[in-house]
């Protein structure tokens, strides 16, 4: 993996604590452990959830092949949101798109693990799934998730849909 970089299309603050190394470029906390991730788009939406927690959302596009976002939050604990060909929900604002969202807690505010590591996760040949990258939340970073909503756009291999603003349907159109 050394040596390949992760590429977003960046709104906001640095995604997640991870390193801001150039316009639109950047770097997981894991040295030399970066990837090519041009296919993502993510925003961080300040939308009123609760305080304590940060809400994710996949938004995958209804004929891609399906994607995840593994939400490890717990010492062995972690939830998942799902979306594609055979998984997610359709979206109300948009019938091209499915979407899966979670709501996760802080845990180190009741003492439990110190980061929430969101592994971004598609299956490639034969079906086996891969990890593509892994980004964390800390509690140096909370407040720029905290009570917020961060969607991940995740387009089919060599597509450019959710480079166009126009197609980044918001939460409350889901």
């Amino acid at each position: 993996m050394s040596g390949v970089s992760i590429t977003l299309t960046e709104r906001g603050p640095a995604i997640l604590g991870a390193i801001k190394c150039g316009s639109g470029l950047i770097r997981s906390f894991f040295p030399e452990e970066t990837i090519d991730l041009d296919d993502i788009v993510y925003r961080v939406y300040e939308d009123e959830q609760p305080k304590g927690k940060v809400r994710v959302i996949l938004v995958d596009e209804c004929n891609g092949w399906d994607k995840a976002v593994r939400i490890n939050h717990g010492d062995k604990e972690y939830t998942e949101c799902k979306a594609g060909d055979s998984t997610g929900k359709v979206a109300k604002g948009d019938p091209h798109l499915k979407y899966s969202m979670a709501t996760i807690d802080f845990p180190w505010q009741s003492g439990g693990q110190q980061y929430i590591a969101l592994q971004l996760c598609k299956p490639k040949a034969f079906g086996i799934w891969n990890e593509y990258g892994v980004i964390r939340i800390t509690p140096s970073n909370q407040s720029d998730y905290d009570g917020k909503t961060l969607v991940f756009y995740w387009s089919n291999d060599g597509s450019d849909y959710f480079q166009d603003e126009n197609h980044l349907i918001k939460p409350y159109d889901l």
